[in-house]
């Protein structure tokens, strides 16, 4: 998914909760991404830009937070955050673990103004 494909899926997000909330007008957008999505943020802030242009939206700021990778021991099922490739348990040493998160793309919060 590309950085304008992860606008427009916020946007659409974004949308449905200032309908659903009678909001005019929304001031602030904030982001979780897993750490495992390869994206520009500046190509990123680029594309909200544009794909909110004319929308409740329009001018919002867009704040983005990059998630840590988890990955789980398949030895002690410990649960740890590491990079994006392999990495051995901090805790047993094992090299066999396995990612569970870090694809994660998640609207967190918004600002909204203008309730009605």
């Amino acid at each position: 998914m590309d950085e304008h494909e992860i606008a427009n899926h916020v946007l659409a997000a974004v949308d449905q909760a200032a309908h659903q909330n009678a909001a005019n007008r929304i001031l602030g957008v904030h982001l979780e991404v897993g750490g495992r999505r390869i994206f520009d943020p500046d190509r990123l802030q680029h594309a909200f830009t544009e794909v909110t242009r004319g929308t409740v939206a329009e001018g919002a700021q867009l704040f983005v937070k990059i998630l840590p990778v988890r990955h789980h021991c398949q030895n002690c099922g410990h649960n740890f955050d590491a990079g994006r490739g392999e990495s051995p348990c901090p805790q047993c040493r094992n090299p066999h673990t396995e990612l569970i998160g870090g694809e994660e793309l998640r609207l967190r919060d918004m600002q909204m103004d203008d309730v009605a």
